[in-house]
């Protein structure tokens, strides 16, 4: 039942959130556009979405490609990526192939770090907060991602996924303030 409420919820917040968010996004598409240039919005990679079905997800660009494909960041487009102002743009919510709680989507085809990767991991949507970015995201080594991951479906749940919420804000606002 609860899979079906939070279907609607996703797609609620993510059209309020889009508009909130709408006057932060033009200025940061500004500002990349003046920092880094087209495309604003980079989608060229395709992610693992629920059942390992590959989408791809959309972000304001952060990095600058050399002509051998290698990438780096500008001092402005770092600020940009650390503190997640470039995943604002989340249309993948609306779209139905994300959302706002659940497991980091990984890179498809990409190596992975060794681990067991429980397939639960599969059997949700891939989110923007997750219970691994609520208790210090990159700062987790990959094998507690992992466990994490599979913590998140064992307690999936209304009450689970508005913790990761608040955790998860509180984290990002801690990144801003750094």
């Amino acid at each position: 039942m609860y899979k079906y409420i939070k279907r609607i919820l996703d797609v609620l917040l993510s059209i309020l959130c889009l508009f909130l968010t709408l006057p932060i996004m033009i200025i940061i598409l500004i500002i990349t556009y003046l920092d880094i240039k087209r495309p604003l919005i980079d989608i060229r990679i395709p992610r693992e979405g629920k059942h390992k079905v590959p989408f791809y997800m959309y972000k304001i660009r952060t990095r600058v490609y050399d002509e051998f494909g290698n990438s780096s960041y500008t001092k402005i487009s770092k600020f940009i990526d650390k503190t997640g102002l470039n995943e604002l743009p989340q249309f993948n919510i609306l779209k139905g192939e994300m959302s706002f709680i659940g497991p980091r989507a990984f890179i498809c085809n990409e190596t992975l770090p060794e681990g067991k990767i429980s397939p639960k991991r599969y059997l949700v949507k891939p989110g923007i907060m997750g219970l691994s970015q609520s208790l210090g995201g990159r700062k987790l080594s990959y094998k507690k991602t992992l466990e994490c991951d599979e913590i998140y479906y064992d307690n999936f749940g209304f009450r689970q996924d508005v913790k990761i919420f608040f955790k998860s804000i509180i984290i990002i606002l801690k990144n801003i303030f750094a």
